[in-house]
Parts: C-alpha cells; structure tokens; sequence
C-alpha cells in the first residue's frame, strides 16, 4: 500500500487501557472512514496502536490504590466504593501520571517516565517510516497526552537548532533527544518536521504552567517546521482549556529563549463536545464531556478536511 500521509493518536490521562484505546481509534478510524471517499482514505496510515504510553506508570499506580483500599481504609461502603473512591481513583492515577510525564520527578533520570514516553513517541514514528516513508503526518492527542506531546516537540525543535543550526541551547536531560537513538531514519522526520496539523482535544497545559513567568509554545512556522495547531475545548470540560490565554505569561524580553507566544501559534475552538446522541444526554452538559471529543462532528468534520 502507497500511502499519503499518516494520522497518529495519542490518549490522555488516567487508567486507560491498551484495548480500550486501541478501541478508541478503530471507532475514530471507523468515523473518517464515513467522511472520506474510500480512495482517499485507503492512502491514510492509521497505526492501531497509536501511541500508548499510560501503561509506563499503571502498575506503580494500581499497587498504590490497592495499598490505599486494603490498608488505608477506603474500601469503606456500597455508595462510597462506587462515587468518591472511583474520583479518588481517578485523581491518583490522572494526576500520577500528570506529575511522572510532565518531568516533576526523577529530573536527571536516563529511565524517567518523562523519557520513556519520548520513546514511545519516537518508535511511533519509527513505525511510520517503515511503512509509509517521509509522509505527512496529522496528529491527534487527546487531554495529558497534548503535554507529553508538546515537550518531545520542544526538545525535538531545540535538538534540530542545536545540531543543524548551532544554536547552544541547553538540552533537557532527560529528554530521548539528550542521547537520540542511532538508526537510519531521517531526524527532520523524527523531529516531526513533517507534522502538517496537530489537533489538541481537553487540553489541560495551562494546569501545568500558569505559575510560570514566562510560558512558551513550540515553534510552528520556524527552523523548518510548518504546522497548524488546533484545539479543542468544550466549557464545561474543567480539565480543557483554551491555550491562546497562555500568552500572557511569555516574556518578550527574554529573545535568547526558544519557543514563541501561544497566542502566535494556537487556534482555540470552543466545542459542545459530544459523540452522538447519548453522549449529548449523558456527558455532553458535564465534565464528562473531557471524554466525547473524538466523537465529537466538528472534531471529526476538520480532521478529515485536514486529511
């Protein structure tokens, strides 16, 4: 098969499973498939895998809430077990992973889930390459997963300024792009030069960098890079977030610094995110709305045009 272009997914935060994901994109897959002619699609890379990285941290997490519901005495009544434990749960393994893969742990570690994560990213594009060659690539990464994202971005974007443009920027240590991997693949493809859209969906960054002085977006129109970002919020999603507000943190004095001002590069859309009917009813007026985005027909609508 020829393709034209690829499409990855990247999931979000929390207790997701592989099969559960894998889930996800089919229907997503199946979704574009009824938007697209059958020509067209049939030249698109859809990896069924995607990315998946939420089993680096799940087992650690899991031995915790165990811990917490044996030992600590939270496996406390019927309606308890059922409501507060399954936020509880929730929290420990959405904010755990928040905290391992956004680098706040293990700072100068070779084997951090910061790290790992970049490689989980590196062999998906790997895998890319192998079957489709230098393509065009769309990307849709969903909640955490716009984070984990836009830091092997960043460090990608500062490896190619430093290699290729001699820049001397300091490199993140922890970052895979610190001692990148030797294979004969491109690194402007590695480095996602070939990136076209990337569609960003719940998107929670800002909780991650608003008490920053200066908070700053990857390059998307420099160093050889050339991409739209897109993302999606929907308002009663509290952990989604438009990221054009994130512009007001970046210090404009600071010229010698990498990155440029969100309010540059981002296009927010504010969705009523919902998948079909039954998500409109069950989820589409709450916070729950954080899980319909994927589903969502404005959503699905500029992702097949972007195909």
């Amino acid at each position: 098969m020829n393709y034209e272009c690829a499409l990855l997914c990247m999931h979000g935060m929390g207790n997701v499973a592989q099969n559960d994901f894998q889930t996800d994109i089919a229907k997503l897959r199946q979704n574009l498939a009824e938007r697209l002619q059958a020509n067209k699609f049939s030249k698109i890379y859809i990896p069924p895998s995607g990315i998946f990285y939420s089993d680096l941290t799940q087992a650690q997490e899991d031995d915790v809430w165990k811990a917490m519901t044996t030992q600590g005495g939270l496996n406390t009544g019927l309606i308890r077990r059922n409501t507060v434990n399954r936020i509880r749960h929730f929290i420990i393994s959405g904010f755990s992973d928040a905290t391992a893969f956004s680098g706040f742990n293990d700072s100068n570690a070779t084997n951090s889930p910061y790290r790992e994560a970049q490689q989980k990213i590196y062999k998906a594009l790997e895998d890319v390459y192998t079957v489709c060659g230098e393509v065009p690539i769309v990307i849709i990464s969903q909640s955490l997963g716009c984070q984990v994202m836009s830091n092997y971005l960043w460090d990608a974007q500062i490896y190619w300024r430093n290699t290729i443009l001699n820049a001397g920027i300091p490199m993140d240590t922890r970052s895979i792009w610190n001692t990148p991997p030797s294979n004969d693949i491109p690194d402007s493809f590695l480095c996602l030069q070939s990136l076209k859209t990337w569609f960003t969906t719940g998107c929670n960054i800002p909780i991650f960098v608003s008490g920053f002085k200066d908070v700053r977006a990857v390059h998307n129109q420099a160093y050889g890079y050339n991409f739209k970002w897109i993302n999606y919020f929907d308002y009663d999603d509290v952990l989604g977030y438009p990221l054009k507000p994130l512009g007001v943190l970046f210090n404009h004095n600071n010229t010698a610094a990498h990155g440029q001002p969100y309010d540059n590069v981002v296009t927010d859309i504010q969705v009523n995110a919902n998948d079909g009917i039954l998500g409109a009813i069950t989820s589409g007026w709450n916070p729950m709305s954080h899980t319909q985005y994927w589903g969502d027909n404005t959503v699905l609508e500029a992702l097949a045009s972007a195909l």
